[in-house]
């Protein structure tokens, strides 16, 4: 399983690793379950294929967690269905409750990961920087299934865009809060060795540059307001730190906005 007999003392990136591991682990799962329950033909076919690259993805990730001195004391840790470590969102503990929840994480969350991983196109750790190129370029479907599920749920209008912004609601301050708060000490080691190429702050203003175009054009009112001098989309106050498990990466539990 390991990709190279030299280990490395990093607990930041193996943080980091293990996050983005388990993210696509549990969203590829989540995503699974789905495969027979989706409202169209077409969206089951979609839910498939987009389980089978989440998992991918976080097959091709787990194995450099081997790498790492974090993770000799316990290699059962570095395989998914042994490890007892979670690093995934609290929000992708539970089951989806509808597929307004399929619809906001692939939306919402699955569009944060890419974005990091946008951020790691040309990092400094090689099995990173070939990893996220790959990753990049098998979510592109992704983003455009996901934006134009949220596009189709919105205009039916009704009990159906009611539930749909329930969804995005629940989902919003943990994916916001993923990329860390812009001191935190993982992301700016990472950002500072040069493993990505932008810090917290950064990521989320890239990240709603990809989203809020869809959400305003939408009227899906969220707390984000673009700043005219800065021409960047920002988080209007604060976000819930006080629940936030920085080295999990994730909310303590689930909790809406």
């Amino acid at each position: 399983m390991s990709t190279s007999t030299r280990r490395i003392d990093h607990a930041a990136l193996f943080a980091v690793l293990s996050s983005l591991a388990d993210n696509k682990q549990a969203v590829g799962r989540r995503y699974a379950y789905w495969c027979n329950g989706a409202p169209a033909l077409e969206a089951a076919v979609a839910a498939a294929a987009m389980a089978q690259d989440e998992l991918g993805h976080a097959r091709t990730l787990y194995p450099l967690l081997e790498n790492f001195v974090q993770a000799e004391a316990d290699l059962s840790q570095v395989e998914p269905m042994t490890r007892t470590l979670h690093y995934a969102l609290a929000y992708l503990d539970q089951d989806f409750r509808g597929w307004s929840d399929f619809v906001a994480t692939n939306f919402l969350f699955d569009t944060a990961l890419t974005t990091f991983f946008e951020a790691a196109q040309q990092s400094s750790y090689e099995p990173l920087r070939q990893r996220a190129r790959k990753i990049v370029q098998e979510e592109r479907i992704h983003e455009m299934h996901g934006e134009g599920w949220v596009r189709r749920l919105a205009n039916a209008g009704g009990a159906v865009r009611t539930t749909l912004l329930a969804s995005l609601e629940h989902l919003w301050n943990e994916t916001m809060c993923w990329f860390g708060p812009n001191d935190d000490p993982t992301m700016q080691q990472l950002y500072s060795e040069g493993i990505v190429d932008a810090t917290p702050d950064e990521l989320r203003a890239r990240y709603l540059k990809k989203i809020m175009p869809t959400l305003q054009g939408l009227g899906i009112e969220v707390p984000v307001s673009f700043n005219e001098s800065s021409k960047q989309w920002e988080v209007r106050g604060d976000l819930p730190w006080e629940g936030w498990n920085e080295v999990g990466r994730r909310f303590e539990q689930a909790h809406s906005s």
